[in-house]
């Protein structure tokens, strides 16, 4: 497992998380909100961990209340980019680019004897802690990522940590400039990327296996989602796959909220989510969707108050205020997962800290409006290291126990 510190620095643990047992399983939920009575126990999950690149280049982990190291040297530059996926069997992949250039992978093990790295042996492929994003397949796990010559590239790893498809080209050089940020996702048997391509639209390249000469090869089909101008580039897109498809989303030039809904692997007309100026142009976003169908997405506001956007509460004219105002640096990165049951939890960076906000998302009466959701619990877990805001992030529920 991830190693962690011990439970007495910081918070402890019951102030962040109560795992309540039922059945042999924790099922977490946030101090003084109780479970509703028909909560299933089967669907309970672990406790969330974050994870970030230090100031020092090795990866990092927080549990409930602390961090700490999980790599033994540096594996890329503090803040970069990195993408972290819950694998089929409950461990973690941990993907970024390493100072090499090139694909540095991470996997924990069942034995719980701490996380394993590999480098991927073609460098000079990218920037280190260039844009990066992975998602579960359903026979590995998938990670794109952003080339310093303008491609788009894409690997597969084994659930045994070896590469199941080669490092290729999903668009060749020139497609998008060499900073683009990626979103993952998977639909059924497919697999795809979405990202914002030169021309201004948000574009969708969808992978599936075939058969090449030395063994399985992705083949890929890219579309527009969108017309052309309709998010800046270099702005982040954020993509969750659930029972209802794909959906994308993506902020336009006027600081409005967009949200593309896909009918199977076709694109719907774009749906807007906020009144314009509502989210900082070029605003992180992260998003998933519940198992019952629902999507969320997240982003750091103008005033740094944390803000989501959900279709479980019916239709709302803006985002939800989930997390008081200057928690955040406004657009800043920001990662969330959802926690099983009714609870979402979202992680980012703050000045020597970090910061977790556990919001009561589904199954509960809609709250009251903004300007903050009552719903909610922010806590912080102090750094011994520096930490800065815009260092990127990524959370998971690792399937196996974190403080």
């Amino acid at each position: 497992m991830i190693p962690t510190n011990g439970e007495s620095a910081g918070l402890a643990r019951r102030d962040l998380l109560r795992a309540a047992a039922a059945c042999g399983v924790a099922t977490v939920l946030p101090i003084g909100l109780a479970g509703p009575a028909a909560a299933d126990p089967r669907a309970a999950a672990a406790s969330p961990a974050g994870f970030y690149i230090g100031a020092d280049g090795r990866l990092h982990t927080t549990g409930a209340n602390s961090t700490s190291p999980v790599s033994g040297t540096a594996i890329g530059p503090p803040g970069g980019d990195l993408a972290a996926v819950q694998r089929s069997d409950g461990l973690v992949a941990l993907f970024t680019i390493g100072s090499h250039g090139g694909l540095v992978a991470g996997f924990t093990s069942a034995a719980g004897s701490g996380m394993a790295f590999t480098r991927h042996p073609q460098g000079g492929l990218a920037a280190p802690g260039a844009r990066i994003a992975a998602v579960e397949g359903q026979n590995g796990t998938h990670v794109y990522f952003t080339g310093g010559n303008g491609a788009i590239y894409h690997a597969a790893y084994s659930r045994s940590g070896g590469i199941s498809v080669p490092l290729a080209t999903v668009v060749p050089p020139g497609s998008v400039p060499p900073s683009t940020p990626l979103a993952a996702f998977r639909v059924g048997d497919r697999f795809g990327v979405a990202y914002v391509g030169g021309n201004g639209a948000v574009q969708t390249s969808l992978g599936r296996l075939g058969a090449g000469p030395a063994g399985p090869i992705a083949i890929w089909t890219t579309a527009a989602a969108t017309a052309a101008n309709a998010a800046p580039l270099n702005s982040p897109v954020a993509a969750a796959s659930g029972t209802n498809g794909i959906t994308t989303f993506h902020t336009g030039a006027d600081g409005r909220l967009w949200r593309v809904p896909f009918a199977g692997l076709t694109p719907q007309p774009v749906v807007a989510l906020s009144d314009p100026g509502q989210v900082p142009v070029g605003a992180h976003l992260a998003a998933t969707a519940a198992p019952t169908g629902q999507f969320v997405v997240t982003y750091a506001g103008a005033d740094g108050a944390i803000r989501a956007a959900t279709d479980a509460f019916g239709p709302f004219p803006n985002p939800w205020v989930i997390g008081p105002p200057a928690v955040h640096a406004p657009g800043n990165p920001l990662a969330l997962v959802h926690g099983g049951g009714d609870y979402l939890y979202i992680g980012w960076c703050g000045l020597d800290r970090w910061f977790w906000l556990i919001w009561w998302w589904l199954r509960r009466p809609p709250p009251p409006p903004p300007p903050l959701d009552p719903y909610h619990e922010l806590h912080e877990v102090i750094s011994s290291l520096p930490l800065r805001q815009n260092f990127n992030v990524d959370v998971v529920l690792p399937g196996l126990a974190t403080r």
